[in-house]
């Protein structure tokens, strides 16, 4: 198995370590299974996207966008979770910890405002990966109570050390619960993000002189944002939330406007994220649709991708 498989795995399994996630687990797995069906195909699995909303939302049909939104950590694990299950097999990963980056890239990903560091929000980052370093490495007979972290730090690491940041694309991904707070933070990092010395007009600078968005595959961060959104369909497709004028300044994000449900024509399905960015549609999902039978198989690595282990 590839390096990068394995960083799909220990991210997708990461998001059991949030205990309200792990608490909503039981009843999001349950409706993917049925969706899924015994024998999905890759198209089966690409196309969870378009239920994300439905299975975020399962038997909280009452709740409004304000109770909602108390939730959007759970929402950006769920996110998590299906980003990785499709692209295990490609050379691209997301994470939602740092730790599971090049020490490089997150250098690149700094930006201070005057001097001063300032934190970005709780994005989830998309990886592509374009040279050649994606090692093999071997999984051991028996997971059962293995760390893959913990067992392939050091492979891990070794992969890190060896990556250029001109052979990488980067996607930052915001996970939002509330439409109309999606607008004024996300334009902003994607302002930030698309480098072309704004250091120059603004005293704002992103990573260092030899690590910077500059140096990513076409010269930038993508920035992007998937929504629920929960019980306000009609009204996003209506344009009135956020409203016309903020669908379509989100719409112009370098890395696109999407939600858990089927396209409209304001804003695209989820499932649509991995070839607007990516370039990756057919081979997304592949992976696991071709293994999705031994998901009951407590010694199978597409166990622990349904299942809290260790």
């Amino acid at each position: 198995m590839k390096i990068i498989s394995i960083l799909n795995i220990i991210s997708a399994q990461e998001c059991f370590s949030n205990q309200s996630f792990n608490d909503n687990w039981p009843k999001y797995k349950d409706y993917i299974t049925n969706y899924l069906g015994s024998y999905p195909s890759p198209q089966k699995i690409l196309s969870i996207g378009t239920e994300l909303s439905s299975i975020f939302s399962k038997d909280d049909s009452e709740r409004g966008q304000s109770e909602v939104s108390v939730s959007g950590n759970v929402w950006s694990k769920l996110i998590n979770w299906y980003l990785n299950i499709c692209l295990l097999g490609t050379n691209c990963w997301a994470v939602s910890s740092m730790q599971l980056i090049p020490p490089q890239l997150k250098r690149a990903l700094e930006i201070k405002v005057s001097g001063e560091k300032i934190s970005k929000s709780k994005e989830i980052i998309i990886v592509q990966y374009t040279g050649t370093e994606n090692i093999d490495v071997v999984l051991p007979n028996d997971l059962s109570g293995v760390s893959l972290k913990e067992t392939y730090r050091r492979a891990c690491n070794d992969f890190f050390s060896k990556i250029d940041l001109n052979k990488i694309k980067v996607i930052l991904l915001s996970p939002k619960t509330i439409a109309s707070d999606m607008l004024a933070i996300p334009l902003f990092w994607n302002f930030c993000y698309k480098g072309n010395q704004i250091n120059s007009v603004f005293d704002i600078e992103i990573g260092n002189s030899k690590e910077n968005p500059e140096r990513f595959i076409d010269n930038k961060v993508y920035y992007s944002v998937v929504t629920v959104p929960t019980g306000r369909e009609d009204r996003i497709k209506a344009g009135s939330i956020p409203g016309m004028a903020q669908i379509k300044k989100l719409q112009m994000l370098d890395g696109g406007f999407y939600w858990g449900r089927n396209s409209s024509d304001k804003v695209k399905s989820f499932d649509n994220f991995f070839s607007d960015n990516l370039q990756l549609s057919s081979f997304v999902g592949k992976e696991i649709s071709e293994n999705y039978e031994f998901t009951n198989y407590p010694r199978s690595i597409y166990f622990i991708l349904f299942n809290k282990t260790g």
